[in-house]
């Protein structure tokens, strides 16, 4: 039976008289002096990690799973959609870069590192290290602290290093950005000496609990956001070399984003779930995050389409959009591939190619293309905000028919895992760190990644073909801002939240014959955009510097 730390308060009696009578000892409780001592105490504590990560990073309530959001918004291949431009106003905050101080999804985020950084503090500050079970519980501590941390350096820049468990009137102070980098590249370092290796490129347990090939990957990101190509480049490759991991066949590249595809040989780690049936629903639901970011991020098929589409298995809220611009520059450079035909639709494919629920016969056959044009079962009933004439297929959650048998819900609960780091991640950056130092072992990286896919082959290695590269393979990933902010590339954000598309049906809206799809542009903010020396860190929230008075504000939280 796993032991459950409580932390007690206590408060002065209020009847000195009734002192004795209220000190009663609470049964099942055992205090912090009596914890850790044992191998197994410490695999409890271990437990506890795996669930704060869950808690605070994927399963985070309201702003439906903020994490993921958070680190796509600001990107400039995505735009945040909804009913109109007054849906999710946070979300669209930082995806027009207007936020401020107050944002939820910045405060979140921020909070719940934070979290998971206590959480491991605890390990840290009390499992001794005089076996190897404690050992290698608190180097998955260490490992974990690292990557929070490491994503609070690339989302705010100056986080405090926070390394031990804080005094309550601690008021620690921002960090160097070269420090904090090194410090967590350092960290995830060291704590690989004391984890175990995934056994090989099947195991699923190696993929779900933090190894050494985690460890390194962290390190390896945290050294090239730093700029320290050769030492980034040494932790990447023991990961490649390790074997322990390999691209998937381009058979299955989609199933890398859903449910059939969790914990397979790609996966380095991933925030795992498991549904239990015998649980009540509040409980399997932990939080309404997973359910949320279903519907978040799923096409508006509740009261904008005609029909719903047969692989789709939620009716969405339509808030997540691929722009334009991604889209053709993707259609234009590989319009055929494997990886192209399942980020996203063409509207003439989302007409005619997909399958429609509402459109198929009586006998089960489904309609002519010829028929298809004139249907009232397919096409948009109303106008959708944030969409350009392009249709993000990539994470819309499927049904079993369409993932293999496994499908992407069950119920209202949302099965799949969280990935934060998958193999073709490790060789784009290891291609990256080669073509910054003319080392051209990288290519044959990049090549395996193309050739996965169907993409057109890279005959030298350059920069920019790796890129470009990692732009299409790693949308809505999480890693395209980082990357914007390390290449410095901000152009296609400099003009978010001016105007935005909304995307209409002429057969519907405007009585036409046949469907045609039409994008026009909503003026919204002339004062919105990326601004350059203010909005390449987030925004420090507000419950943080009101209470800390040495944690100095980014400038994109200040009046501007």
């Amino acid at each position: 039976m796993k032991k459950v730390i409580f932390s007690l308060l206590c408060a002065a009696a209020l009847f000195s008289a009734c002192d004795d009578r209220l000190e009663i000892p609470q049964k099942g409780v055992i205090d912090k002096d009596n914890f850790y001592k044992t191998d197994a105490d410490a695999e409890n504590a271990c437990v506890n990690l795996y669930s704060s990560l869950y808690s605070n990073v994927y399963a985070c309530d309201e702003v439906f799973v903020a994490y993921r959001l958070l680190y796509n918004v600001c990107g400039d291949d995505m735009w945040q959609g909804g009913s109109d431009q007054f849906d999710f106003p946070d979300t669209q905050a930082v995806n027009y870069f207007t936020y401020d101080d107050q944002n939820s999804l910045l405060r979140y985020v921020y909070q719940g590192l934070y979290g998971l950084v206590v959480d491991c503090n605890l390990v840290l500050d009390n499992v001794p290290d005089d076996s190897p079970i404690k050992q290698r519980v608190r180097a998955e501590a260490r490992a974990l602290r690292a990557w929070a941390h490491l994503m609070l350096a690339i989302g705010w820049g100056t986080p405090p290093i926070v390394d031990h468990i804080l005094a309550a009137d601690a008021q620690p102070a921002n960090s160097d950005p070269q420090e904090i980098l090194q410090w967590v590249a350092d960290e995830a370092n060291a704590a690989a000496e004391f984890l175990n290796e995934r056994t090989n490129t099947q195991d699923k347990v190696g993929a779900s609990r933090v190894t050494k090939g985690f460890a390194y990957t962290v390190a390896g990101k945290a050294l090239l956001t730093k700029g320290d190509y050769a030492g980034s480049k040494t932790a990447l490759k023991k990961v490649i070399d390790s074997k322990k991991y390999e691209l998937v066949p381009g058979d299955r590249w989609m199933s890398l984003f859903h449910a059939s595809g969790d914990l397979n040989e790609e996966k380095i780690f991933e925030v795992n779930t498991v549904y239990n049936s015998s649980l009540p629903m509040w409980f399997t639901m932990i939080s309404r995050g997973p359910w949320q970011f279903a519907n978040h991020w799923n096409w508006r098929t509740r009261d904008c389409f005609a029909s719903q589409p047969s692989f789709d298995a939620i009716a969405g809220w339509g808030a997540h959009a691929i722009r334009k611009d991604f889209a053709e520059e993707m259609l234009a450079h590989e319009p055929n591939s494997i990886r192209r035909k399942n980020t996203f639709y063409t509207s003439d494919e989302l007409l005619y190619e997909m399958k429609w629920n509402g459109a198929i016969k009586a006998d089960g056959s489904y309609p002519t293309r010829a028929e298809l044009e004139t249907s009232n079962q397919v096409g948009l009933k109303m106008p959708v905000f944030g969409q350009a004439g392009y249709w993000a297929h990539k994470f819309i959650v499927r049904t079993a028919a369409e993932d293999n048998g496994v499908g992407d819900m069950n119920g209202d609960y949302q099965q799949r895992n969280l990935t934060l780091f998958r193999y073709a991640e490790v060789l784009l950056m290891y291609a990256e760190v080669c073509a910054q130092t003319g080392d051209n072992d990288g290519l044959q990286y990049l090549n395996a990644i193309q050739n996965r896919v169907g993409a057109p082959v890279s005959a030298s290695l350059t920069l920019n073909d790796v890129k470009r590269e990692k732009k299409f393979e790693m949308w809505l990933e999480g890693v395209r801002w980082s990357d914007m902010v390390r290449w410095k590339d901000f152009d296609g954000v400099k003009n978010n939240g001016k105007k935005m598309p909304r995307t209409y049906d002429k057969f519907f809206s405007e009585g036409a014959a046949k469907h045609e799809f039409v994008v026009e542009e909503i003026d919204l903010y002339s004062y919105a955009g990326f601004q350059e020396g203010i909005h390449e860190y987030f925004a420090f929230p507000y419950t943080s510097t009101s209470v800390n008075p040495n944690l100095v504000q980014n400038p994109s939280g200040l009046p501007h």
